[in-house]
């Protein structure tokens, strides 16, 4: 009787697991947005941007399964961080979808919401550029939003200082034309170098000497993972695919999970996050 007993109760307790798993993977983690944190340290990072935090986040991917009411979400979680520096990583409509004028006005409403004091940028993702159409879409949808875009260009992030870190932003290497010659002509050995492309790809190609850390997306840290495959690895991610690395050139390569999800609604061991990274400067301390 007493072995029947564990018997039955060992099998409540594994279809309980499953059943947790189940509903947490398809209703809970989808809806949920998490926050990982990470420090970046250089003593190339000058005094005067020490402690100033960098909001990352990508692949919206809005109008599928990703609504109003999630997307409010997402906006009170970035803002929930008072980051000074807010990147968007590309991807702004789910693939399928077609935007029209309500979905354009909602998002503006939403990215001219979130603060952020020393700038918002962008760079584009391959759902971006699908067509012409979409893609003045999406460049109105973030000029409105407040977001400065970088197509193969880069920027000096301050800090009411002539110091700086230098943000590059590169195009998709899926249907763009990344061009890391242009991107770099004004990047200077002596700053700290974040790069930020949609597809991670695109470290391979970033000039290893002038490059400090990438940000990428894309994949979606395979939406739903089961540690040697996943549901979901678009092109681009054959060789960096979810995580956090340290590649072959020295570049450090941090791809989100993103926002939001595609094919199907789910998430399993790939929380939709988005990424604060506080910015550590050494520099101060060398000097002491």
């Amino acid at each position: 009787m007493k072995h029947s007993t564990k018997i039955l109760t060992g099998i409540l307790i594994v279809i309980a697991l499953i059943l947790y798993t189940v509903y947490r993977a398809f209703i809970s983690a989808p809806k949920k947005i998490t926050v990982r944190r990470e420090t970046l340290s250089s003593d190339k990072i000058p005094a005067s941007m020490d402690g100033i935090e960098i909001t990352f986040f990508s692949d919206l991917e809005y109008g599928l399964y990703v609504d109003e009411e999630r997307l409010n979400t997402l906006i009170s979680t970035i803002n929930n961080t008072g980051s000074d520096i807010v990147i968007f990583g590309g991807d702004l409509f789910e693939e399928t979808i077609t935007p029209d004028e309500g979905m354009a006005a909602t998002l503006i409403n939403a990215l001219s919401s979130i603060d952020a004091p020393l700038g918002k940028f962008a760079v584009y993702g391959d759902n971006d550029k699908q067509n012409e159409t979409i893609q003045a879409t999406v460049e109105t949808i973030l000029k409105n939003g407040s977001f400065e875009l970088l197509n193969n260009t880069s920027i000096a992030l301050r800090n009411r200082s002539n110091g700086s870190v230098t943000l590059v932003g590169l195009d998709n290497t899926i249907n763009g034309t990344p061009d890391t010659t242009t991107a770099y002509q004004n990047v200077s050995h002596s700053n700290y170098v974040i790069a930020v492309s949609h597809v991670p790809s695109i470290v391979d190609q970033l000039p290893s000497d002038l490059t400090d850390y990438c940000l990428s997306g894309h994949t979606h840290g395979g939406q739903a993972w089961w540690f040697f495959n996943s549901l979901y690895a678009p092109p681009g991610a054959e060789k960096y695919l979810r995580g956090k690395e340290k590649t072959s050139s020295g570049i450090v390569l941090d791809i989100t999970n993103g926002t939001g999800t595609t094919q199907k609604d789910v998430r399993f061991l790939s929380d939709a996050e988005i990424v604060c990274y506080t910015l550590e400067s050494t520099e101060t301390q060398s000097s002491e």
